[in-house]
């Protein structure tokens, strides 16, 4: 297993831009991954983090300038937590 992602069900409106949130995991070989977007939103104009080890800290989430849908999340190893996205639709 490298990296892998959830998406919470219950996303939130704030009048025409949503909020999704979800979990990310990521074992012992990997650096980070993607958290492909497309099928909920069309853009999203902001994006975060929280991750759960202080020896390994998160070092960046990007939203992918070619993509515009997708979330990179950089991070050590043995890292898991949340993230959450606004965009539109």
């Amino acid at each position: 297993m490298a990296f892998s992602s959830t998406t919470d069900t219950r996303p939130h409106s704030l009048g025409d831009l949503i909020m999704l949130t979800g979990t990310f995991a990521n074992d012992s070989a990997s650096t980070g991954g993607d958290i492909l977007l497309a099928n909920q939103l069309s853009a999203i104009h902001a994006a975060g983090h929280n991750g759960n080890a202080a020896s390994a800290p998160i070092v960046t989430t990007e939203i992918d300038a070619t993509v515009g849908t997708t979330i990179t999340i950089v991070c050590g190893a043995n890292i898991g937590g949340t993230w959450w996205v606004i965009g539109t639709r």
